[in-house]
């Protein structure tokens, strides 16, 4: 059974948040490929007994603030995704904690607070996987604290090639995972198949 953040005493908690900076920094981590970060997280989660989740939450985007990493634009992203959820009249809770410690899904939409229909997470483009293996993880803990079933969404932006979008959508539709984008380059072009505004309000009319 893996740890949260909030299972570790304030000492060990310490260790492991240095200790994982450490390994990140020395890995020269902002320039390493998705596979070799996977297999760095991989070797945390086993080493420290922590959920990915955790690792990826509760830990590294504290490095990547840290190392000076940009996350403005992700920001900018989630607000004008919530804003556009809610101008569709639809609720969107921001940051929402999970039962299970400190990480917090991007956003959970539905019905209201309690009633939750979809889970969320946007991510950018070159780290998609890291993103879908997210949204998996909140739709599979929030059934496992409230029995409630939720869907799973992966909002991609920032820019990435037709072959490998064709890749994602490809393991989107195999893991059952809705995709969508919000300002997202396709080969220097803008993405609107999938864009939030065909979610939201279907494809254009032929």
């Amino acid at each position: 059974m893996t740890r949260t953040l909030t299972e570790l005493s304030s000492d060990e908690r310490e260790i492991v948040v240095a200790t994982v900076h450490k390994e990140a920094e020395a890995s020269g981590w902002s320039q390493l490929s998705n596979s070799r970060k996977s297999a760095l997280y991989s070797a945390w989660e086993s080493q420290f007994n922590l959920s990915h989740a955790t690792l990826k939450d509760g830990i590294m985007k504290g490095f990547d603030a840290a190392q000076g990493i940009p996350k403005k634009a992700e920001a900018e992203i989630q607000e004008e995704v919530t804003r556009i959820f809610r101008l569709a009249g639809i609720n969107a809770i921001e940051q929402a904690q999970m039962w299970t410690g400190k990480e917090r899904a991007d956003l959970l939409v539905g019905y209201s607070a309690k009633f939750p229909t979809h889970v969320i997470e946007i991510e950018r483009a070159d780290s998609w996987s890291e993103g879908l293996r997210q949204a998996l993880w909140y739709q599979a803990a929030i059934f496992k604290a409230e029995r409630r079933h939720v869907l799973p969404v992966l909002i991609l932006f920032g820019n990435t090639s037709a072959e490998r979008f064709e890749q994602i959508v490809a393991t989107c539709d195999h893991n059952h995972v809705t995709l969508s984008s919000h300002r997202l380059e396709i080969d220097g072009q803008l993405e609107n198949d999938y864009s939030l505004g065909a979610l939201l309000n279907g494809p254009p009319a032929e």
